[in-house]
């Protein structure tokens, strides 16, 4: 427990000082809000905003935002625009110490003279015409989340709420699945820029490690368009942060809660313990010994015997069954948030936001495991797995506004670290042998994201040509020292377990090793845009053209060492003394010679770069009132190599032409039908083209890489039709088709070895349907009024066409569902003061592990997600209290192979095997937010 509390009172005592300093400060009432084009959903730039009676107003900036100060009151502003007509927005209440928001949209009139003619319209009119405004006049097929919505949920970072999104799912809690596509098909950005790969063995992007509080909005973009970028072919996940604040903010959010899993039962770790383990870092404790470092800088293996058991007792002796030191702890979170926004000379403006979290918490998982082939029973197996979590992460974003300029400089950091300890027991089935084990491992995991972006927004001239460009860099780091698997069994006759040691040229990983991973990352982006806009046919036309430049390197380091001896063989008893912990002792490796042998199959340095050069031309044209069609070409470069020390180089170069086209017609004001068509790529992975293995512990296999990959390419079509029948409701209907050349897949031959192959070619089609309503047409009562449903469900169906596959099995992508169901039921009033979410999610069975030639599939089993929260405000609408339970069903999370003798891939009981079954627990947080500015004058 040493430390646990130490980073909660820290943060508590420095924010303190700040609260005290800054809550007797005067915060005037604000107004705020965005003017939009009605037709085109784009901002506008230098509209005048003046309040009738007062000499208060404003100018909208770049982003066609506004902000000014005023008493409070019941006002009506006028918002007056050169060719559009003047609207007059009437019934602004201005309340003090709470922002009031007033997005608007502008008209342009069908006649010269309709200019002068004042549109008049209520504070509720005009709120529910903008929000129409938006969701219509997306370019592109996109389901999206905001803040408001985030919070309305228990999902406590990024992964969990992108399961709420239609079409989407999330793979084991972190990885995004959108249309049945897996995390490989799916690029990430963060406030524009490309996100690196956070894992060291595939592509893919960890969402868990974004906590939900620091996100402004979530948009995944399901079509492409010139402008984004063409490696994905399921989803371009865009997660953005805010920079300008509505109102100045301090708040402060602790939370608790319990597991029905974790909090409370006993609790094992193993050593060593970290002296910065409770911030979520490694200290240097688990670090390879020099000793061996400097002995494999020359030729370890050429080493006199004495000289590698000398280096073996430089190792440390951390070997353990566990120890059980206490119980599992609720877990613990804080975070602090701050932010504020000044109005200077001309409209000029300037805000930031920071944002600091840090939670430590217990996890305990209970798996067992069954392992069964067509034939013959292998093994049975039960596993406790202990694991200590800290993440640590803040925001710091920057922006500034003036004339006709914005620049926003925007940090985000994210370190997460999690302490694993795993015990086994169970037999090992032999013919009619049956044979009891038991193993441990025990590893340390500390992934850490750090992004920063500069961009700048600029119009020029009376033309009105924007310019975007943004700057960034990423660094994604993963570190996991000294992981260490220890292995025993029971012979037949004997009443103790033992460890069996091969000579050096035979080390066993399984059975006795230590491996030590290190991965790094770097990408440089840059991205400049321009926007042209004319008219044509007279309407309002878009020329936009662009370049992308970006550049990453990475550098990987795996040594994976197994215990062996200087003898042919030897038994080591677990009698007369000798235990898990001693075992490694430096008597133990005199008595019996024990050496560390490299294991060349799993030891592997290497470096890669990549190298992305694109441009794009795109027009958004509008033909009539309600026919838009957004189209272009873009361009990429892609150099990619990787070199490992002693073999050749690997070099892959493409080129690719990526067009794309979206049509949209504007049925009604309320409704829309949309038509898409690209083609994109998805290129592979470092890790998937280099050829080392990497075991992993808990699903017993070996990961080894393909340098023969190739890159696919992707053609996409959709249709859509979608109907907006109120402020925030929706009523849609999709259907989409995919056909890939060479998708990459994931294949185990039947041998525990994972790897990577091209499929000949894949199709993947499906359809999605959303809606999301107020009950208000059942009844006309307040309660009705407040509840809103919403339901989106997919059905995905998918073919591949795979090497070594039987002709006569379909077999569908890796981590496609043939369903997805989200559904949901909330109640708050228009005040927020109380409000009530149940919430349920259910994905179909998806492939986890394909099995080619001898191999059986994998599949994970569906369950049904149960979550609750509710929320009451407190104190004058300064605090809120928080209460969510997650996972109320709490089913187990279950893997089973999928046998021949049927076309189906659900799960037959009696038919098929379930190899894995995990129980989660329910787990209930409670968390108390307290806004220290709330209400201050």
């Amino acid at each position: 427990m040493k430390g646990f509390y130490s980073v909660p009172l820290l943060l508590l005592t420095l924010f303190q000082f700040i609260f005290t300093g800054t809550a007797l400060a005067g915060d005037p009432a604000k107004v705020t809000g965005k003017v939009t084009d009605k037709k085109t959903g784009e901002a506008l730039i230098g509209v005048t905003i003046v309040v009738q009676g007062t000499g208060k107003g404003a100018v909208t900036d770049v982003e066609g935002r506004y902000a000014f100060t005023i008493e409070p009151g019941n006002y009506t502003l006028d918002f007056k625009y050169m060719g559009y007509q003047t609207k007059s927005i009437s019934d602004v209440i201005v309340k003090a110490g709470l922002p009031t928001s007033l997005n608007v949209i502008m008209d342009e009139p069908s006649s010269k003279a309709l200019q002068e003619v004042v549109i008049k319209g209520s504070f509720k009119q005009e709120t529910i015409n903008a929000l129409y405004a938006a969701q219509k006049n997306n370019a592109v097929v996109s389901d999206g989340i905001s803040a408001d919505l985030i919070k309305k949920s228990p999902d406590k970072n990024t992964g969990e709420v992108l399961k709420r999104v239609s079409g989407t799912s999330i793979q084991d809690n972190k990885f995004v699945v959108v249309r049945g596509l897996s995390e490989r098909y799916n690029t990430t950005l963060m406030n524009n820029a490309q996100m690196p790969s956070t894992e060291p063995d595939k592509k893919a992007f960890s969402f868990d490690i974004i906590p939900s509080g620091l996100i402004d909005n979530i948009t995944i973009y399901k079509t492409a368009s010139p402008d984004l970028p063409g490696d994905f072919a399921g989803g371009a996940v865009k997660v953005s942060t805010k920079d300008f604040p509505d109102q100045r903010f301090l708040d402060l959010s602790l939370s608790t809660g319990y597991n029905t899993q974790t909090t409370f039962k006993n609790f094992y770790t193993a050593p060593p313990q970290g002296k910065y383990d409770f911030l979520g870092y490694d200290d240097g404790s688990r670090a390879l010994p020099a000793a061996y470092k400097n002995a494999a800088k020359g030729n370890y293996t050429m080493l006199e015997d004495a000289e590698k058991i000398a280096i073996a007792k430089q190792f440390p002796n951390t070997y353990s069954s566990g120890k059980q030191d206490r119980k599992g702890h609720p877990p613990v979170g804080i975070q602090v948030s701050a932010g504020n926004s000044w109005n200077g000379k001309r409209n000029n403006r300037f805000g930031y936001i920071f944002s600091a979290n840090y939670n430590n918490g217990n996890r305990i998982n209970l798996r067992t495991r069954s392992e069964k082939n067509i034939t013959e029973h292998l093994f049975d197996y039960n596993d406790e797995q202990y694991a200590k979590t800290v993440n640590l992460g803040a925001v710091l974003n920057l922006a500034y506004n003036w004339r006709n300029n914005k620049i926003a400089l925007k940090n985000f950091y994210n370190n997460d670290y999690s302490n694993n300890f795993t015990r086994r027991t169970g037999f090992v089935f032999d013919n009619d042998n049956v044979q009891p084990r038991k193993s441990y491992n025990n590893e340390v995991t500390q992934n850490s994201l750090y992004n920063s972006t500069l961009e700048g927004q600029h119009v020029l001239g009376k033309d009105k040509i924007t310019v975007d460009w943004n700057l960034s860099y990423a660094r994604a780091a993963r570190n996991q020292p000294d992981q260490r698997i220890l292995s025993f069994k029971q012979n037949s006759g004997e009443d103790f377990y033992s460890l069996t040691l091969s000579n050096e040229n035979n080390p066993n990983l399984k059975e006795a090793g230590r491996v030590y991973t290190r991965l790094s990352e770097n990408i440089y982006g840059g991205n400049l845009n321009f926007a042209v806009p004319f008219k044509l046919f007279g309407q309002s036309q878009k020329f936009k053209f662009g370049g992308v430049k970006t550049y990453r390197n990475r550098d990987f380091s795996a040594i994976a060492l197994g215990y062996a001896t200087a003898y042919s063989n030897t038994q080591i008893n677990l009698d007369k003394g000798v235990t898990p912990e001693n075992i490694f002792s430096v008597e133990n490796i005199d008595k019996y010679k024990i050496l560390l042998a490299k294991i060349d199959l799993n030891n592997k340095d290497y470096t890669g770069t990549a190298d992305l050069t694109a441009g794009y031309l795109m027009f958004d044209n509008k033909f009539t009132e309600a026919l838009r069609l957004v189209w272009g070409a873009r361009v990429e470069s892609y150099v990619q190599e990787l070199k490992a020390a002693g073999e050749q180089q690997q070099r892959y170069n493409n080129v690719d032409v990526l067009p794309s086209a979206n049509a949209t017609y504007a049925v009604t004001d309320k409704s829309n039908l949309r038509l898409s068509f690209s083609q994109t790529v998805n290129r592979p992975e470092f890790r998937e083209l280099a050829a080392f293995r990497y075991y992993d512990y808990d699903n017993e296999f070996l990961i080894a890489g393909n340098k023969d990959l190739q890159r696919s390419t992707a053609t996409n079509a959709d249709f859509r039709w979608e109907y907006f029948p109120g402020a925030g409701e929706i009523i849609s209907a999709s259907v989409f088709y995919k056909h890939f050349n060479n998708p990459i897949e994931q294949t185990n031959n039947g041998n525990s070895v994972l790897s990577f192959d091209n499929a000949r070619s894949a199709k993947d089609f499906g359809a999605e349907i959303e809606f999301r309503k107020r009950l208000n047409f059942i009844s006309h009562s307040k309660l009705a009024e407040n509840l809103v449903f919403y339901a989106n469900a997919a059905y995905i169906n998918s073919d591949v066409d795979l090497p070594g596959v039987n002709g006569n099995k379909k077999t569908p992508l890796q981590g496609q569902s043939p369903y997805l169901i989200n559904g949901g039921l909330s109640y708050a009033p228009v005040d927020n003061n109380f409000s009530v979410n149940l919430l349920y999610n259910r994905i179909g069975q998806r492939l986890r592990f394909r099995g080619t030639d001898a191999g059986l599939d994998t599949y994970e089993k569906p369950r049904d997600v149960l979550d609750f929260q509710i929320s009451k405000r407190l104190f004058r609408n300064a605090g809120e209290l928080k209460l969510n339970i997650s996972d109320i069903l709490a089913q187990p999370i279950a893997l089973y192979y999928k046998f021949p003798g049927t076309d189906k891939t659900a799960y037959q009981s009696g038919h098929d095997h379930i190899i894995s079954s995990l129980k989660p627990g329910t787990t209930f947080t409670i968390t108390f937010k307290y806004n220290f500015l709330s209400g201050t004058k």
